[in-house]
């Protein structure tokens, strides 16, 4: 039998303040979304402002880089070099969604949406990096 990894809800507020902290630094109202290993939010946030539908989009991303265990950009590279069946995955090409490891384990993934993509992954990180 094997042990799988995952978040506790405290890893998960950790996750979420630090992300949410990074947000308001750099002057971006997001949704960020916080995944277990099931792929099942353990938090979820739309900062006031932010775009109603950033929060769908976080969540999406959480559970895309969860369910892979790649940053959301893994399923962006074989789209931009034409292979359109990756649209037809459950998963979005969309960065801001970033997998966390633990001990080479998907734990779970945070999902940022409602900045600029590039900003969204970088909000992401600093969630990451609370873990």
């Amino acid at each position: 039998m094997q042990t799988k990894l995952s978040l506790t809800i405290e890893d998960a507020r950790r996750i979420m303040a630090a992300a949410e902290e990074a947000a308001k630094n750099m002057g971006f109202n997001v949704s960020i979304a916080v995944v277990d290993c099931t792929t099942y939010p353990q938090l979820l946030t739309r900062m006031d402002g932010a775009p109603l539908m950033s929060a769908e989009g976080a969540l999406d991303k959480a559970r895309s880089a969860a369910e892979g265990g790649h940053p959301t950009t893994f399923f962006e590279e074989p789209l931009n070099e034409g292979r359109y069946s990756v649209l037809r995955l459950p998963h979005t090409p969309i960065p801001g969604g970033l997998p966390l490891l633990v001990d080479d384990q998907c734990v779970g993934a945070i999902g940022v949406a409602g900045a600029p993509p590039h900003l969204d992954v970088e909000i992401a990180q600093a969630g990451v990096a609370a873990l």
